[in-house]
């Protein structure tokens, strides 16, 4: 890259890519990127001097190539990393569906679109926001760039035995990726969402995921992100729950250079119920970062928060949620709860559980604690006869395994354990307490 070029703001750069000719993508989408892409030009990214990223910084965006990446070589070598947990695989490579690598068909009463034949018929679901503002900034980055998502419908009553998996892999430079899943009424769907990049490759995703889930239905959401050491992932999923509908995310953050996750869930229809949680492990110079919003739009309605994260070396994690109670969601349920550990000087995590409260009839609580290792259980563990380095290491996978061992499917929590293992000093010591 030149020193004209890093001069330049990033998005500055992206103004100038050449969006494809109509002919290889739908044209009304094509026609939108060309139209759109040239207000990237005086746009800057979010900073933390803007209150959402108040603890991630994007400077080191200034140093890559976010121009979409072309077809990965390595995206094959990536997917055999990853052992197959259902028969319905969607791959994404650098954003775009690789029908090669996908399975032939989703089950029945699953429909796949290719999201630029999606947008013409539903062109607000490309962007609906404000270029203006930094909450939707990302997002209209996405909008610009992404090349061939997809979108799936669950169909009324649906019941299904074995998740979807949707893996997203990038070799290099950009990769938009764009989901959209709608789960019809009185549906029950489990999605499994993989990352994964090549190790030694710089990569930015930037993501955009829409999820609707109707009345009576039920979606369980699982993202592993496993990045490369070099990878930067920026992800936003958008949740709209309605009457009486159940939505559980649980989310495993261990790789990546930098990974960040914005949660938006709108609960709209009386009974509708988030069940979220999840875990990130910031170990050498990795950082984390987890921000959420709950809108509780109606009356009965319940959220339900619960992340850990683990700091080592000089990693660096977050976690900032948001509760908004509006004025009419009266008896609304909502708790929050971070927990937070640190196993080194130079370590650092940030929380900041926030309740904005509009309604006189609710039950809202929250709570935050960043600490280290508890002193009374390693002396316990020491009296035992264990080195102190195992001892902190059999603390540290307790910690982290009272989240773990709530996935599903059983081989996923087993690989994931296994991968958090790895990690740990004195693994060999480890496997013989917890295997």
């Amino acid at each position: 890259m030149s020193v004209s070029a890093q001069s330049e703001s990033p998005l500055a750069r992206l103004s100038r890519v050449t969006v494809p000719a109509p002919a290889a993508l739908n044209s009304a989408l094509a026609r939108w990127q060309q139209t759109r892409l040239s207000q990237l030009a005086t746009a800057t990214l979010p900073t933390p001097r803007d209150d959402a990223w108040k603890y991630t910084s994007l400077r080191s965006l200034d140093r890559r190539d976010l121009s979409p990446a072309a077809d990965g070589l390595e995206a094959q070598e990536l997917l055999a990393q990853l052992p197959t947990l259902g028969s319905h695989r969607l791959v994404l490579v650098n954003g775009r569906l690789d029908t090669t690598l996908s399975s032939p068909q989703l089950p029945p009463g699953c429909t796949l679109t290719r999201f630029d034949d999606y947008f013409s018929q539903v062109p607000e679901a490309l962007f609906a926001g404000d270029i203006h503002l930094i909450e939707d900034r990302l997002r209209y980055v996405n909008a610009c760039m992404t090349r061939d998502g997809v979108c799936i419908e669950i169909a009324p009553h649906t019941q299904l035995s074995e998740p979807i998996e949707i893996i997203l892999l990038a070799t290099g430079q950009g990769a938009y990726p764009r989901v959209v899943l709608s789960v019809g009424e009185g549906a029950q769907v489990q999605v499994l969402e993989q990352h994964r990049s090549a190790a030694n490759t710089d990569s930015v995703t930037v993501q955009s995921m829409d999820l609707r889930v109707a009345p009576n239905a039920t979606l369980t959401h699982t993202t592993v992100q496993e990045s490369g050491h070099q990878a930067i992932v920026l992800a936003e999923t958008r949740v709209a729950i309605q009457r009486e509908a159940h939505y559980a995310h649980q989310w495993m953050a261990l790789g990546g250079q930098m990974n960040r996750l914005d949660l938006k869930v709108s609960l709209e229809g009386h009974g509708a119920h988030a069940d979220l949680s999840g875990l990130f492990f910031a170990d050498g110079s990795r950082e984390q970062h987890l921000r959420t919003l709950l809108d509780h739009q109606v009356a009965h309605t319940q959220s339900d928060q619960r992340y850990r994260g683990v700091a080592a070396g000089r990693g660096r994690g977050s976690y900032d949620g948001k509760v908004v109670v509006h004025k009419n969601a009266q008896k609304t349920a909502s708790s929050q709860s971070s927990r937070n550990l640190l196993l080194s000087p130079g370590a650092e995590i940030n929380t900041r559980p926030q309740l904005e409260i509009h309604a006189d009839d609710v039950k809202c609580s929250h709570g935050a604690t960043t600490g280290t290792l508890d002193e009374n259980m390693e002396f316990y563990l020491l009296s035992r006869g264990l080195e102190r380095s195992a001892a902190r290491a059999l603390l540290t996978f307790a910690f982290i395994d009272d989240v773990l061992k709530k996935l599903t499917p059983s081989a996923l929590r087993t690989r994931l354990e296994a991968a958090v293992l790895a990690r740990l000093p004195d693994a060999a010591i480890l496997r013989e307490f917890v295997t």
